[in-house]
């Protein structure tokens, strides 16, 4: 878990890192002029200033409309000095243009390297206006897909013939910022200091259907004074919004406060400072006379894993309800040179009416009676050598087996929650029971208000009550586990980096970060206030042997217990490395220990059993190589920009 933890913290870091580097140019200005046709086509200038640092081949331009309908695109190196309006394409060196059809981009070769330079585009829309019966009506998304943020943006529609101000109706659907103007010279002017790469930047403009005299009427029966309405609907919302998002920040700011609160105080509760400061109270006949079983069940904090039923096999062994002994493994480990050619042998004497109801499960998974009597062999749940992998058959009954096992193991790892001392010792956190629901619909109604709130469209606060509605009902249904929790507010971080307000949409963030990390260190078993003193004097003998100054006594009863913690925590190869080292120092004290149950042999062939027991043969399915290929000079995932 620390390692993938840590793993994801580097990715996270990474995509930071590489967030906010350098892009090597800016957009530093575009002026757009565009005029209505009178048969409803949207001849359209653009003069962009992009700032280079570096070598570049050209520019991209996105044009949000379908490539069949735009009649041509072209683009010239423009006279300097001059402003948009001022000189015509006439006489202008024409640049070479390419357009690629995988990303719908048009690609301007025309090579920089650390200069200031200007393009002037030109193209045209065909119909890109509508004609009704009593109302004409443009649509344009002027600006979409930009790579990055575009400054000193200025966008001026015209009208065919002059016109009555108060008979145009203009629009702009952007909740990234800008500011739209009617009543100019141009039927609606528009200015922003600094477009978002994520606005979408879009004009709707009403003007009287008598501006388009070529054109033909649409047959569609629209009403203009329901569209005037819708989008008048539409405006109070936007001039509302700054009021409406100002009444979540306050409750998101708070909620950032409680999390973080929570936060620390799981991480250092007092329950845990005072078992960390009397760990040392916990002697070491204390803690090997532990129930083997009871020690691996408090290391995990109930979360027993596969390799774990050795727990259960000790345990028995403590009890003086099996024997061991040591034996010569299997034929097909004998075989096998990095197998062990030693395991353990495991007989039960007994019937099965006298265990309780873990051990007899235990008993009956894993051992098969022979002439009345239950024994185990450690190496037969291991899987298949690289001999046997080699034969489809073996990877077939291998694969069958693990399976067989996981779900034996999950059986008996349910029994042994509900019986003492383990569900004494490591109880279920109730809080998390209605922890994970309360937090799941505090940020699902919260997001559906900030989407509400932000002037969403209808499809987008559906398509984030549905897509984070479905996570969060999972969540609540399996809130035992961590990793619904945390996909459920991944999900509500990624859907809140889509709202525009950009001060409360970070807050937002924070918080789904803060709830994720409050969600992650809520426990969802607690230990008694003994074994959790039991768990830090465990974890202070793990640093020793990390270190390599455990303790080396040359009792065989001290060596056997320090080799059975080393297997219960999963410390194994440490204890091995350890073990050796004090065979070279003391070679009395590893002569004794060599005759007991764990020696360097059995060590060595628990620690092979216990990492073989999941098998998932590989696919024998081939696939070839992906590749990538675009036309023109795309060398980029499109958009507006440069390459």
């Amino acid at each position: 878990m620390k390692k993938w933890m840590l793993t994801l913290a580097a990715f996270v870091l990474i995509m930071v890192m590489t967030g906010c580097r350098e892009t090597g140019y800016s957009m530093d200005r575009a002026d757009v002029k565009a005029h209505i046709m009178p048969d409803g086509d949207l001849y359209v200038e653009e003069l962009f200033t992009y700032s280079f640092q570096g070598s570049f081949k050209g520019t991209t331009r996105y044009v949000a409309a379908d490539h069949n309908d735009i009649e041509f695109f072209e683009a010239y190196a423009p006279p300097k000095g001059k402003k948009l309006g001022e000189f015509s394409y006439e006489n202008l060196e024409r640049l070479k243009t390419e357009w690629d059809k995988d990303n719908d981009t048009y690609y301007t070769y025309n090579a920089a390297k650390d200069e200031v330079k200007q393009v002037y585009y030109r193209y045209r829309i065909h119909q890109a206006a509508v004609k009704y019966s009593d109302i004409g009506k443009l649509d344009w998304s002027f600006f979409k897909k930009n790579e990055q943020d575009i400054a000193n943006v200025t966008v001026d529609v015209y009208l065919p013939s002059s016109y009555n101000p108060a008979n145009v109706h203009a629009f702009l659907h952007d909740r990234t910022g800008g500011k739209l103007t009617t009543g100019g010279e141009s039927a609606a002017h528009y200015e922003n200091p600094e477009l978002s790469q994520y606005g979408d930047a879009e004009i709707r403009i009403f003007f009287p259907q008598e501006q388009m005299p070529l054109m033909v009427e649409s047959d569609d029966q629209v009403s203009y004074q329901k569209l005037l309405a819708s989008e008048q609907k539409y405006q109070e919302r936007i001039d509302a919004r700054d009021a409406f998002m100002q009444k979540a920040d306050g409750p998101i700011q708070a909620l950032i406060v409680i999390s973080l609160f929570g936060s620390v105080m799981y991480s250092l509760s007092w329950r845990k400072i005072k078992a960390w400061l009397s760990r040392r109270e916990v002697t070491e006949e204390e803690l090997q006379q532990l129930d083997p079983l009871l020690k691996s069940y408090i290391w995990r904090k109930g979360k027993l894993k596969q390799k774990d039923f050795v727990a259960g096999l000790i345990s028995l062994k403590r009890r003086g309800l099996v024997t061991v002994k040591e034996v010569s493994a299997s034929k097909r480990f004998l075989e096998e040179p990095t197998a062990p050619d030693m395991t353990l042998q495991f007989t039960y004497h007994g019937t099965l009416e006298q265990l309780n109801e873990a051990d007899h499960h235990l008993i009956q998974w894993l051992f098969s009676k022979r002439n009345n009597t239950w024994v185990f062999q450690l190496d037969s749940v291991a899987g298949p050598t690289f001999k046997e992998k080699e034969h489809p058959e073996r990877l077939t009954y291998y694969r069958q087996a693990a399976k067989k096992h996981e779900e034996r193991f999950k059986e008996w790892k349910k029994i042994i929650s509900n019986i003492e001392p383990y569900s004494r010792e490591v109880r279920i956190n109730k809080l998390s029971g209605w922890l994970v629901p309360l937090m799941v619909i505090i940020h699902y109604g919260l997001l559906l208000y900030l989407f509400y709130a932000d002037a969403a469209s209808r499809l987008e606060v559906i398509l984030v009550a549905v897509i984070v509605g479905i996570f969060g009902v999972v969540a609540c249904l399996k809130h035992r586990s961590k990793l619904w929790i945390i996909l459920y507010f991944v999900a509500c971080f990624a859907a809140g980096s889509q709202l525009a307000y950009e001060k409360v949409a970070d807050n937002y963030l924070i918080l789904a970060l803060c709830s994720m990390l409050f969600a992650v260190l809520v426990p969802r078993h607690v230990l008694s206030a003994t074994m959790l003193r039991y768990r830090y004097a465990l974890k202070a003998w793990k640093k020793k042997v990390k270190k390599g100054d455990d303790f080396w006594t040359g009792s065989e009863t001290d060596v056997e217990r320090n080799a059975e913690n080393a297997v219960l925590i999963g410390m194994i190869p440490e204890y091995m490395k350890n073990m050796n080292t004090k065979r070279q120092e003391g070679a009395t004290a590893y002569a004794a220990a060599v005759p007991i149950l764990f020696s360097v042999n059995i060590l060595s062939s628990l620690q092979y059993t216990q990492s073989n027991l999941n098998f998932t043969p590989p696919s024998s399915s081939t696939g070839s190589g992906s590749s990538y290929s675009a036309s023109g000079g795309s060398g980029g995932g499109g958009g507006t920009g440069a390459f």
